[in-house]
């Protein structure tokens, strides 16, 4: 399956992503709570995005691989999403120099 097949804003319950990423829903529930995921609110009921998932996935391997904590495996993923923005950047700019 290809990111082109899944829509990553479709939004999942709390209890849909618990069960895909194998926790608790209070884990994601705590995780949403601190802002350490993304939620979306609809009609009162908070959802989370599919990408979210994704995001969810990295931060328990972080946590189980480096014994890093959920805010720090959070802020680990940020600093990366920044750092592939700005080589993007400096490629795409790379390219307009030649």
């Amino acid at each position: 399956m290809f990111e082109d097949d899944v829509d990553l804003d479709e939004p999942l319950s709390l209890e849909v992503v618990a069960d895909i990423v194998g926790a608790r829903r209070s884990l994601v529930v705590r995780l949403a709570q601190q802002g350490l995921i993304d939620t979306v609110d609809d009609q009162g009921e908070q959802f989370v995005p599919r990408r979210t998932v994704i995001r969810l996935r990295r931060m328990q391997r972080l946590r189980r691989d480096l014994g890093v904590n959920f805010a720090g495996a959070a802020v680990i993923l940020d600093l990366l999403n920044r750092l592939n923005e700005v080589n993007r950047e400096l490629a795409r700019l790379h390219q307009v120099v030649k």
